[in-house]
């Protein structure tokens, strides 16, 4: 270290320097944007996602998607080499004797847990077939009532390499903002049961009545598409 580093002011101003040109910049142009003004020049913010999102890279590692056959059969073996190289140990699979005679086995149950998984990618270089992908350009879920719900199903991993074939690549997240959206109709209606887990406000009536004078509301499913079916 140099004198000047080592007595620390320097690099203390500099530092200050920095951060007061990043306040002083998007101060000027926050004020400038509220008159008209400097519409082409960004200020520094906050992304107000869902609403506004940024756009991912190409070699982003998103959520998952098992890949499929030319005949749409899911291209997984069920070798269990994904669910050996997983630090995480948070996939689960169920093998099973595969009707095709050319084929040896496939997976009759293919499961990831996303709360536990760290997104390594560590199962995609182990695959030997390519057979599973993290090229969904889509974040995880962040939304879930309990622990099922952030558990993926090989139905909606295949789903997933639907909609990017059928899509693009903005398909998946198109696909995920509808469903917050939906959910969010859903959760703050008051006749929805996990209404009082989310807010403590007063309910008018007739949903202020005790518990056991309410009737029973179905939960909504938490993976379209996931039961085979396209989601509406």
């Amino acid at each position: 270290m140099t004198l000047a580093e080592r007595l620390y002011l320097p690099e203390i101003v500099k530092g200050l320097v920095v951060t007061n040109y990043h306040f002083v910049r998007n101060l000027v142009l926050h004020t400038a944007h509220v008159f008209g003004l400097a519409k082409s020049r960004r200020a520094a913010t906050t992304v107000q996602y869902p609403d506004e999102r940024k756009r991912y890279s190409e070699g982003y590692r998103g959520s998952h998607r098992l890949t499929l056959r030319p005949d749409g059969a899911v291209r997984c073996t069920a070798c269990f080499l994904c669910a050996t190289a997983c630090p995480a140990q948070c996939i689960y699979i169920e093998a099973g004797e595969h009707p095709d005679p050319h084929i040896e086995k496939y997976p009759m149950r293919y499961e990831i847990d996303t709360l536990r998984c760290i997104y390594c990618g560590l199962c995609v270089e182990a695959c030997p077939c390519d057979a599973i992908r993290m090229d969904t350009y889509v974040h995880p879920r962040i939304w879930g009532f309990d622990r099922k719900d952030f558990v993926e199903t090989k139905e909606l991993l295949m789903h997933r390499s639907e909609v990017l074939a059928a899509r693009g690549r903005e398909g998946n997240m198109e696909e995920m903002l509808a469903w917050y959206q939906e959910q969010d109709r859903q959760v703050y209606n008051p006749q929805r049961p996990e209404l009082k887990t989310y807010t403590s406000r007063v309910l008018p009536p007739p949903w202020s009545a005790p518990d056991e004078e309410q009737g029973a509301i179905e939960a909504l499913p938490r993976h379209p598409g996931a039961n085979g079916s396209s989601p509406k």
